[in-house]
């Protein structure tokens, strides 16, 4: 089966050369004729400079015409490094080639922030998405119609799928060898690679959101002062009252500057609180609970695996150091 992997310039590499690896290990373990074949196509036939300023000669370019038509039954999109850096917008012959593509059959998958490009082609509208959480709030704004959830590592909808996180190309690539080549020859490639089959969130790895940017200065002072506070016991009438507002003019406001609800604010600061404890010290659960400013260790027990998908000990054992 025909696999033509996209990178595009500044890509980080492994997006690329990884998904290529663990497709070729899974080729070794079936017939060949029953395996992938893979090409990685740029944009140019002059090959791409990758993040870090390597060149890359590709196999193929889409301004070839023959490598523009020959159509893929998968089509894997590579990251893109942060779209924010990105200079300039995909161009209009790549966004066409991925419909092209698309249209005629092909399954269309991202890695990380592939799924920006995937989006930008309008095949993503109205389907779900993941990407990388740190990238979460500003594809959210360029492609509302799109339905993200960017907790999850991998995402399916009609003939496509998007991977979250950087290292995501390998839970994509053990993926579409379960749909390909079956379930056995997906778990010796992952034994291989090491890779876990159980990755299916990335809220363990995400940070809490708080630090959006505002110009709001009251709001700003409350979030200082939380930084510092956030364990104290207080009310939202209280933080109200530090600027002069009412809690309902607070809520409002608060809720606009930052993007959430202070409550989910307060939460998400506490969360951090609760990890970093958990990876740097050995203190019981309850100490870091009340620490974290919840005196119910239990009701600390459930939000935090609410937030992190894993228990305060699962999350020390895999991160603490």
């Amino acid at each position: 089966m025909k696999c033509h992997i996209l990178a595009l310039d500044h890509c980080p590499l492994s997006s690329v050369t990884g998904p290529m690896e663990i497709l070729s290990l899974a080729n070794s373990l079936v017939p060949k004729k029953h395996g992938f074949d893979i090409r990685i196509l740029s944009e140019h036939r002059s090959g791409l400079t990758a993040m870090g300023g390597l060149n890359l000669q590709t196999h193929g370019a889409l301004d070839d015409t023959n490598d523009y038509k020959e159509v893929a039954d998968l089509v894997i999109v590579g990251a893109i490094g942060h779209p924010a850096r990105r200079k300039q917008p995909t161009s209009v012959t790549t966004l066409n080639w991925l419909n092209y593509q698309y249209e005629h059959g092909a399954q269309v998958v991202s890695i990380c922030t592939g799924a920006f490009v995937l989006a930008e082609s309008g095949l993503l509208d109205g389907q779900p998405a993941t990407t990388h959480w740190a990238c979460q709030s500003l594809f959210k704004q360029r492609f509302p119609k799109v339905q993200l959830n960017a907790d999850a590592m991998i995402t399916q909808g009609d003939r496509l799928a998007c991977s979250g996180g950087a290292s995501a190309f390998q839970d994509m690539s053990i993926f579409l060898i379960r749909q390909y080549l079956g379930a056995s020859i997906a778990r010796q490639c992952a034994k291989s690679v090491l890779v876990d089959l159980d990755r299916h969130s990335q809220l363990q790895y995400s940070d809490s959101n708080v630090k959006a940017k505002h110009s709001d200065a009251l709001i700003q002072q409350v979030q200082n002062w939380l930084s510092d506070h956030a364990q104290s016991q207080f009310t939202l009438a209280d933080l109200a009252a530090k600027v002069n507002l009412s809690e309902r003019q607070f809520k409002r406001r608060f809720t606009q500057a930052c993007g959430q609800s202070p409550l989910a604010y307060i939460q998400a600061v506490r969360m951090d609180m609760a990890k970093q404890l958990l990876e740097s010290s050995m203190q019981k659960i309850e100490s870091i609970s009340l620490q974290s400013g919840y005196e119910d260790v239990r009701f600390f027990r459930r939000l935090f695996k609410r937030s992190t998908g894993l228990s305060p000990s699962e999350y020390r054992s895999k991160f603490s150091y």
